[in-house]
């Protein structure tokens, strides 16, 4: 009892400051400005009708200030980063980056500000399915199909002679046939980027080198 009752008071007062300052520190941790980051994908809206575009810019950074225990919660799937395209007309068009959100007065900065667009024509194509044999190994046979349509901006287009679907490395003991992804390419065998192929596969009949002769 005598240790309880010595120094009672100073120990009360250590009780009361010590509780004070626990509060005094939680509040302030979260009255107190918290900022975080957030890269969220970028989409492009509202192209017209006949029109395919692409962007120089593929992710933002969102800069967000306020209480931690707010933006702890957040994640980049409550976001939304998109350019509005409506009323574009083909060609390129630098616009404003928007981003949408559930605590959008909380965004203090996006990074980016703005994307360069790049607004074509769509078209298409039909072209031939080529094959990129193997130096050792195998060789293909025959291919199906034969040809294949290439869809996407004309400038784009304009480069593209051919689908080519590549077998480097590929070995068989026997004849076998064989699904692959063929890709779009210039007269240099250069892929060409910004179109899409369909079919997005086609089957290769390849035979064992030996079996095929030199």
């Amino acid at each position: 009892m005598d240790l309880i009752r010595r120094n009672f008071g100073l120990k009360v007062a250590s009780v009361v400051i010590a509780i004070g300052l626990w509060f005094t520190f939680n509040y302030l941790t979260e009255s107190q400005a918290y900022s975080t980051t957030l890269e969220l994908p970028l989409a492009l809206h509202g192209v017209s009708a006949g029109l395919v575009a692409e962007s120089n810019v593929q992710t933002v950074t969102v800069e967000l200030a306020g209480p931690r225990s707010v933006l702890e919660k957040l994640v980049p799937e409550d976001f939304a980063a998109y350019v509005d395209c409506s009323g574009k007309d083909a060609g390129t068009q630098s616009l404003g980056i928007s981003v949408d959100g559930p605590e959008n007065d909380k965004i203090r900065s996006v990074s980016p500000a703005t994307a360069v667009v790049v607004l074509d024509r769509f078209g298409y194509r039909t072209v031939p399915v080529v094959s990129s044999d193997a130096d050792l190994g195998a060789v293909a046979m025959d291919i199906e199909p034969k040809t294949v349509v290439i869809t996407g901006g004309e400038t784009a287009l304009a480069h593209v002679v051919a689908a080519r679907v590549s077998i480097e490395g590929a070995s068989a003991s026997k004849p076998v046939t064989v699904t692959v992804k063929p890709v779009a390419v210039d007269a240099d065998f250069a892929i060409v980027a910004g179109v899409a192929v369909a079919p997005p596969t086609v089957r290769v009949a390849i035979v064992p080198r030996r079996e095929h002769g030199p």
